[in-house]
């Protein structure tokens, strides 16, 4: 089901800003037990989304009217809600009278592999770079053509994610996930200030291994440095957590670290809602 501007239809006007020019933001979110995961995080992200891009849309009250509608006898789901600036203006200048127009939508659970969790998955390195802008970085915009061509260029039978790089070689996010690498029992993540998206599991991963004493780094982080870590595993709100066991001919364990991010996600996770 989908409802457009509140109403059931699968009907989008063509001169949808986010269908010209992606001008818009989205957020797929985890339903569990009814209910939607992580729920404030996600409109916090999505909210201060809609600050930077000048899109005037605040009204997280209705968006969650919208999401438990949707969610409505279904005890697992997605719900993906994309706000666009709506319609009004032909050119890339925005018509400032043009109200957001909101996009929420309910699917099933994708059928990912169990192995994936449980044994881990091969990581595969995407030659598609992720474009340096440190005026987008961290948002979940519409435009995400450089997922779209990484995605393409291996087989998910063999690997179950990519490695995006930027145009330097620094390490950023997988197509559809944070990374993450252990070594000398520090946990590692890319700085986003300047590519990649800011993930919801991501800041949850990191302020819970603060919070249990572990040291974080988040900064540049390069392919050598990553290849060489004693773990890696990705992660996104979706998913959860798979650990890599090979990449680039390297074999890796899944490892402590790891395990225990894994099972304290499992018991812990509604304490950072």
């Amino acid at each position: 089901m989908i409802l457009i501007d509140g109403k059931q239809t699968n009907e989008l006007p063509a001169d949808d800003r986010g269908l010209a020019y992606g001008d818009g933001l989205f957020e797929t979110i985890k339903i569990t037990n009814g209910r939607p995961l992580l729920w404030r995080r996600h409109m916090r992200r999505l909210l201060q989304g809609c600050q930077v891009l000048g899109i005037e849309y605040d009204d997280e009250a209705q968006l969650l009217q919208e999401t438990l509608q949707l969610a409505e006898g279904h005890e697992h789901g997605i719900i993906k809600i994309i706000l666009t600036r709506g319609s009004g203006g032909r050119g890339y200048r925005p018509d400032a009278r043009c109200p957001a127009r909101r996009i929420v939508s309910y699917h099933a659970l994708p059928d990912y592999d169990v192995g994936h969790r449980q044994q881990g998955i091969r990581l595969f390195r995407c030659a598609t770079p992720v474009s340096v802008n440190s005026a987008l970085a961290g948002l979940k915009t519409l435009c995400r053509l450089e997922q779209v061509m990484a995605q393409q260029e291996f087989e998910e039978s063999e690997f179950a994610e990519g490695l995006m790089l930027d145009p330097d070689g620094r390490v950023i996010e997988g197509t559809r996930s944070n990374v993450f690498a252990v070594k000398d029992d520090e946990l590692l993540t890319p700085t986003l200030k300047s590519a990649g998206i800011k993930g919801i599991m991501r800041d949850v991963i990191i302020e819970m291994a603060k919070n249990d004493g572990m040291t974080v780094h988040e900064r540049e982080l390069g392919h050598e440095e990553f290849r060489s870590a004693n773990e890696i595993f990705v992660c996104n709100s979706i998913l959860g957590v798979w650990p890599v066991i090979e990449y680039q001919n390297t074999i890796y364990q899944r490892g402590p670290v790891t395990v225990d991010i894994m099972n304290k996600l499992e018991t812990r996770l509604s304490e950072y809602e």
